[in-house]
């Protein structure tokens, strides 16, 4: 499935975890089908959840436009440098 068809997907089923503090707390506590990354997102930002989600197994999609580019798609007037999609039955 396309990136962006998924994470729009998401956002009408109310799936999505938005900001970094968010997403890495949901990394740890479980609960995430993926994560997805700005082209933009800072590295430390970066290596933090490509870590935590490593050991979680949780897929981690590098997004190919940046975070202003991700806030548009998910129709927020502010930019968006990780974004986490909840599994169904979370």
């Amino acid at each position: 499935m396309d990136i962006t068809v998924k994470i729009k997907k998401a956002e009408v089923d109310g799936l999505l975890v938005i900001g970094a503090k968010s997403v890495v707390s949901r990394i740890r506590l479980g609960g995430l089908d993926s994560v997805i990354v700005s082209s933009n997102c800072p590295a430390s930002l970066k290596d933090d959840i490509l870590h935590s989600s490593k050991l979680s197994e949780i897929p981690v999609i590098d997004f190919e436009d940046d975070s202003s580019g991700l806030g548009e798609l998910c129709k927020k007037p502010f930019t968006i440098a990780v974004l986490g999609i909840l599994k169904k039955d979370a």
